[in-house]
């Protein structure tokens, strides 16, 4: 249907232009709770859930579906997942013939869109300027009953999700847990994995696909959400234009009720492939989200997995054991598991580290827990509840999985379900569903196949949040499409929103700025109610330029909490977890950053905590150790990541070694680890640790939160620091390279081609290369996006990027994946659009785009108070004030064409480009056999 005709003509069942005293009738209030308000929309059967807040000019609109993959068979496993990539293929209102696609018109307006698909659920979402609502409610009704699903696009997408699948296949955590669920589930439809089976993402014919879109995809199976900036009486009109004109399904939906059978022993699976560590996961049959059982299950998945003080840590982490450990229950709406995994070096036994396991539960089952470790635990659960409702797109993911579950109320209740949980409880549900016999074993056993290439084999900075990262077992769902946010990253940590004048009133320009106990203070107050987000920084100067062990900062960083002088860790973890905060100081070999998020009632407690963590490390030689091995566990995977060590390579062929941007091999990374030394860490600590250079920025209820104060009190005399300029070689422009990397058994390989630019921050080129380098491959409306995957189907990910630490110089990249069966006509492909960017430059048509894109991106990446305080921090750290963000969207507006073509030109060359291909290909670049 025409757009044109959506605005008023009516349909064969009923005129969309009714009376408001018909509309009012329509929607049938059901209930309210935290704010949120049901209604049912009458004439078709739509569940409608409104949550207003009217602070900032952005809004959220999702809809949900009850349709996920337990609802598929034998022969179309992967279907839901594939169809929530072909209905952004077009709409006979939306599409690419008409110069219009899902992506482009959303992503023109600043949207950050996505989709997901997990085993219960569907959920197509935008987060967008809140004028821009009745545009996101055009697209989701046009897409319940209007997507084209075409053949050709269906052949062009199934080879992009079989990418998706073969670059899950690399990871081994998920390729085991794939495994275990196969395993523990021989009948329920939760068997297969939602990405589906391999060949029946090749093979499922397009009829299947449009018979399952005509089954399940109408307006009584879904669940329209709109959280934000909005007036109820208009979203009620804008649902009945759009929504008005689809009816209710036409046959009753069916839906699956195989139930799995008694489990009459313990199963056990066992994966061999290439890798550096041993997994095991353990996994025990539980019930549904919504049993009564599950919040006592998550509070004991808690206790043993979370944080310094879960059992799981003592037992393996802090003993040497293994390098990683956790615990989690699923929140389905059927079954699910109750898993526990530990990652852990070679030289441990897959069967001692199994035992183990048993031991852990076996104690749990006799001695229970604490009601402290109950009470910890609700608390931290409490805390972050309110915490996470910051930004409607996080609401909205939020009840997303509440909806999945059954009801939606109980992303409101949730809390008060956890706080009935007793010790007795948590003793009962350990005793009765941690049973052997109901169990699943999954061992990953690493093959040992050497490490080919090792010159080639690098990795970045290695940078941790608070100590080394664990694994999390994660029931995210597979998120699929790339956000349109405008995003400028320097050495992952770093970003940068473009902005529009019209939020600035309500942000940023009524700051605070001033010296506490030396510290550079930032305060924004926001709409933000009873929480505030921190992040701060502090400068290492030219410390990365040295030639001082690289693995120092972040080995420093990770120690701090590891116990303080006057906490030791297990205290000091559990004083922030009844806060429910999460307090990262991590650093690379440029700064030190610092975040947390709190209640605004707590935030002197936590500036306390924060001040005793930096101030007074324990840095126990024990604990070094500990943390030592746990960096080289870590450190080891990325032998066997092509992205990892094909993004050394790119780094390695650019610069020069005593560049900063230059990345050591995963190798020099492991030998700095092993030989890097308790004393080195303190003389850096005492070195660079200090307020010289650093900056703070709060952001949120910031009135009456007494931050100063706070700063003054725990921070007084704190000296130390360095204020410098970072002294390194300045890079040339390399001559054209290609270099393989070899790793065997990848499904998926990477690419990599890029070149060094020179481009700095400050350059007056900087911003119209930036806008040049988005329109070539950012998110969905970037042209690769649009080629080499929606048009070509080679690939799942593919994009371009500025990289390094642009201060110093930075270099131009792309990065794509592709089946190594595929991979040269990938490049080809790639290197056509490259080609014809760098040779044609972009059209006047796509500059105006994407200065619309970047601007009102701006409504989007402020309206949450970590979006507000990281942009603010990236601007002080650059010498600039927090109101550049007044001046920013000028200096994107008054970009010409002709500056952006001649920046382009300037600084790519195509006969420099550096080619690194890494996976399993052999030395001339061919599939291995």
């Amino acid at each position: 249907m025409k757009k044109h005709i959506l605005l008023g003509y009516c349909s064969l069942a009923f005129c969309t232009l009714v009376s408001a005293q018909n509309k009012s009738v329509n929607f049938k209030k059901i209930k309210e709770l935290g704010g949120i308000e049901e209604y049912l929309y009458q004439p078709n059967g739509m569940n409608v859930l409104l949550l207003q807040d009217n602070a900032s000019p952005v809004a959220t609109v999702q809809i949900v579906y009850r349709v996920g993959s337990k609802h598929e068979v034998l022969g179309n496993t992967g279907s839901t997942h594939l169809l929530e990539h072909l209905m952004f293929k077009g709409t006979p209102g939306f599409n690419k013939k008409n110069g219009n696609t899902i992506t482009d018109v959303l992503q023109n307006t600043g949207a950050q869109l996505n989709a997901t698909t997990w085993y219960d659920r569907t959920n197509y979402f935008e987060t967008l300027p809140s004028d821009k609502i009745e545009l996101a409610l055009q697209i989701e009704a046009d897409r319940m009953r209007n997507s084209l699903l075409l053949k050709e696009d269906k052949e062009a997408e199934m080879t992009v999700v079989r990418n998706e699948f073969e670059r899950g296949e690399n990871n081994p955590n998920s390729l085991l847990d794939k495994e275990i669920w196969a395993s523990a589930y021989i009948a329920h439809p939760y068997h297969h994995s939602t990405i589906g089976w391999k060949s029946d993402i090749e093979n499922a014919p397009i009829e299947v696909l449009r018979n399952f879109y005509n089954t399940y995809y109408w307006p009584d199976n879904a669940t329209l959400t709109i959280i934000g900036d909005f007036k109820k009486e208009n979203v009620f009109d804008l649902i009945e234009k759009y929504f008005g004109k689809i009816t209710k399904a036409p046959n009753v939906m069916p839906q699956p009720y195989t139930q799995e059978p008694q489990q009459y022993g313990a199963r056990k699976i066992i994966v061999r492939k290439p890798g550096e560590l041993g997994v095991i996961n353990k996994a025990y049959k539980i019930p549904g989200a919504l049993h009564e059982d599950l919040p006592a299950l998550n509070i004991l998945g808690e206790i043993i997995g979370s944080g310094p003080s879960a059992i799981l840590n003592k037992t393996f982490v802090d003993s040497r054991l293994g390098i990683y450990a956790y615990a989690s229950a699923t929140n389905f709406k059927e079954v699910g598991l109750f898993t526990i995994g530990v990652g852990f070096p070679t030289s441990s036994k897959h069967e001692d580290i199994d035992a183990k396991i048993s031991e852990v539960v076996a104690k749990i089952q006799k001695e229970g827990v604490t009601q402290d470790e109950v009470n910890r635990v609700v608390a931290k659960i409490s805390a972050q509840t309110i915490l996470a409702r910051d930004g409607s797109g996080v609401i909205a993911s939020e009840l997303n999985e509440a909806i999945a579950s059954g009801d939606w109320t109980d992303y409101v209740t949730g809390v008060d379900r956890l706080k009935k949980v007793t010790p007795a409880d948590v003793l009962r549900v350990a005793q009765k569903y941690l049973v052997e016999d109901q169990s699943t074993t999954g061992y990953f056993i690493p093959k040992q196949s050497g490490n080919q290439n090792q010159d080639s084999a690098k990795a970045n900075n290695f940078i941790t949040e608070n100590g080394p990262f664990y694994y999390r077992h994660s029931e995210d769902g597979h998120v699929h499409e790339e956000s349109g946010s405008a995003i400028l990253s320097e050495q992952k940590n770093t970003t940068e929103i473009a902005f529009d004048d019209t939020i600035i009133e309500k942000t940023a320009s009524a700051y605070k700025r001033e010296k506490a106990a030396g510290i550079d203070v930032i305060s924004v107050k926001t709409s933000a109610k009873d929480f505030v987000t921190v992040a701060a920084s502090i400068s290492l100067g030219n410390y990365a330029n040295e030639g001082k062990n690289n693995m120092i900062p972040s080995l420093t960083a990770s120690m701090l909490s590891k116990g303080t002088t006057l906490n030791d860790k297990f205290k000091f973890s559990e004083k922030l977890q009844k806060l429910g905060v999460n307090l990262s100081v991590n650093a690379s070999t440029f700064k030190i950053n610092i975040g947390f998020k709190c209640l605004k009632k707590d935030l002197d407690q936590v500036i306390t905590l924060l001040a005793e963590e930096l101030r007074n490390p324990l840095f126990d030689a024990k604990e070094f150790e500990n943390l030592k091995q746990q960096f080289i566990g870590n450190t080891q995977q990325d032998l066997n990541d092509p992205g990892e060590r094909g993004g050394i390579a790119l780094s390695q062929a650019i610069y020069p070694k005593a560049n900063p941007n230059y990345s050591l091999s995963v190798e020099d990374n492991i030998e700095n680890i092993k030989k890097a030394t308790l004393d080195e860490v303190k003389s850096f600590h005492k070195k660079y640790f200090g307020t010289a250079s650093m900056h703070l920025v709060i952001v949120g209820d910031t009135e009456g939160a007494a931050l100063n104060a706070s700063l003054k009190k725990s921070f007084k005399n704190w000296n130390g620091g360095v204020v410098e300029n970072m002294k390194f070689e300045e890079a040339v422009k390399a001559n054209s390279k290609t270099e393989v990397v070899t790793i065997p058994e990848k499904p998926s390989a990477e690419l990599f081609i890029g070149q060094y630019t020179g481009l700095k921050r400050t350059d007056a080129d900087y911003i119209p290369f930036y806008i040049a380098n988005y329109t070539l491959g950012a998110g969905f409306a970037g042209r690769l996006m649009q080629t080499v995957r929606d048009n070509d189907g080679l690939t799942y990910s593919i994009s371009s990027g500025l990289g390094g630490n642009i201060t110093t110089g930075g270099y131009w990249f792309v990065n794509a994946s592709f089946n190594p069966a595929l991979f040269q006509k990938g490049l080809d492909a790639t290197k056509v659009q490259v080609d014809k960017w760098v040779k044609d430059g972009i059209t006047a048509t796509e500059l105006e785009n994407k200065k619309t894109n970047l601007i009102g991106s701006f409504k989007v990446g402020m309206s949450t108070t970590n979006g507000m305080a990281r942009t603010i921090l990236g601007f002080v750290e650059r010498g600039l004030e927090p109101n550049y963000i007044e001046q920013y969207p000028k200096d994107i507006e008054k970009v010409t064409l002709q500056q952006v073509n001649d920046a382009v030109k300037k600084y790519i060359q195509l006969d420099k480009m550096i080619i690194i291909k890494s996976g399993s290909l052999d030395k001339d670049g061919n599939p291995l056999k």
